[in-house]
């Protein structure tokens, strides 16, 4: 009888909890939301709604540019490691958080951290040289340098993140599921080659490609 008035008080203070959170995933105001979401991380603390809580509440704080409460929000997060099913995501927004305070240190040991979780498949370049336009001769054609392509966005940002640090000028070209990484805008093949060994250089690979606006 004990065993049986254990399991249904979880099971009523679980459901308490989960419409707390759903309540606060719905209201307009964000200050009141995260109050839903504080009661939820009090009340649930080893729950995954507690996790998911927390995380929207540093997102809140990243929105407005408050850098420090996200990192300092997240740090329960990260500090669970893989056990969270948001460790990656809260390690990300830790790494952006340091970036955007000039931390290089801190935002580099978070990058690392994120580099040596089981990544997302990388699509490889070769494959994705045979899905583009055949060279032809175009006023309008422009020649970049494809450097990888994504399907997760938050892959593609790191990404764009490490070529900024190594000072490397890229932008994204969205094309279908993919977000493509890419750098330079030349007239001609053997300038965006050029282009391309310069970026070897420096510890990125990529292929040459013809594009037309």
């Amino acid at each position: 009888m004990k065993l049986f008035l254990i399991i249904f008080l979880i099971n009523v203070s679980l459901d308490t909890v989960k419409k707390k959170y759903h309540k606060a995933i719905r209201t307009q105001n964000p200050l009141e939301a995260i109050e839903y979401y504080r009661e939820v991380i009090n009340d649930a603390p080893k729950s995954a709604y507690a996790d998911s809580s927390l995380f929207r509440i540093g997102m809140f704080y990243y929105l407005i540019g408050d850098y420090e409460q996200v990192i300092n929000t997240l740090e329960v997060i990260y500090n669970k490691g893989e056990k969270s099913s948001l460790y990656r995501k809260a390690c990300y927004w830790t790494m952006l958080s340091y970036h955007n305070r000039e931390d290089t240190t801190k935002a580099l040991e978070f990058a690392k951290i994120i580099e040596n979780l089981k990544k997302p498949e990388k699509i490889k370049l070769e494959n994705l040289a045979k899905n583009q336009k055949t060279e032809r001769d175009s006023e309008s054609a422009i020649y970049i340098v494809q450097l990888g392509a994504y399907r997760d966005k938050d892959w593609a940002e790191l990404f764009l993140l490490r070529l900024k640090q190594h000072g490397i000028e890229s932008y994204t070209i969205g094309i279908g599921d993919y977000i493509k990484i890419c750098s330079g805008k030349f007239p001609t093949k053997k300038e965006a080659e050029a282009h391309l060994e310069e970026l070897r250089n420096k510890g990125f690979d990529g292929f040459v490609v013809q594009f037309e606006p």
